[in-house]
């Protein structure tokens, strides 16, 4: 199997880029960032980077910040070694920033994300350097499918808690959401079935 799961929310008990939008910009960016992301006429990476680009702190003191504040889903280090054991590549995709992710994510375990780069003023946020994508195309899926093409035959599974991760998620021939989830809810609308969880021990066990 090849295992894809979201980071913020998911392996995170908290939102690292929530918790840095609520405490450094000046704005209601849930009111102004978020409908034209939802009604599709920003892509992701367009909303990640109006956000982070009116946030004026460096990584030095945001990472510093983030250790103190956010807390890891309890499990994610072994649901990683569960599925290295069985031969499943396990792999991580994120809306959010690769500084952050790897400071906080074991360094053997794989993701892709948005890139953020400070100058002495503001972030710029970019794909990453090998990623190039189509007009409309969704980031997240692209992941997905370019680990399905690297893993041909395999089934995918997507672990996910946000709207955002919708798209990527429908594409995958199992889902699991966080319990209560925005994105729980959405899998059910389109008729698919979604597996809630808590802990990452019930996807472990479930897989």
């Amino acid at each position: 199997m090849i295992i894809v799961s979201d980071f913020d929310g998911t392996l995170t008990l908290d939102d690292v880029t929530t918790y840095i939008w609520d405490k450094y910009l000046t704005y209601d960016w849930r009111a102004k960032l978020l409908p034209p992301t939802y009604e599709g006429r920003w892509s992701p990476l367009e909303m990640i980077g109006h956000g982070y680009g009116d946030v004026r702190v460096p990584p030095k003191e945001l990472l510093a910040e983030i250790r103190d504040n956010i807390r890891m889903r309890p499990g994610v280090e072994a649901l990683a070694t569960f599925c290295r054991g069985r031969g499943w590549h396990f792999a991580v995709v994120s809306h959010g920033l690769a500084f952050y992710i790897e400071a906080l994510l074991p360094s053997w375990i794989p993701f892709t994300s948005f890139v953020g780069t400070f100058n002495e003023w503001s972030w710029r946020v970019a794909l990453p350097s090998t990623m190039v994508l189509l007009p409309g195309e969704d980031f997240k899926s692209r992941v997905v499918a370019d680990l399905r093409a690297r893993h041909p035959g395999r089934q995918a599974v997507y672990i996910g808690d946000g709207r955002l991760d919708l798209t990527a998620a429908l594409t995958c021939d199992r889902i699991f959401a966080v319990s209560g989830s925005s994105l729980a809810d959405l899998v059910r609308v389109t008729g698919r079935s979604v597996e809630e969880f808590e802990s990452l021990d019930e996807v472990a066990a479930s897989l």
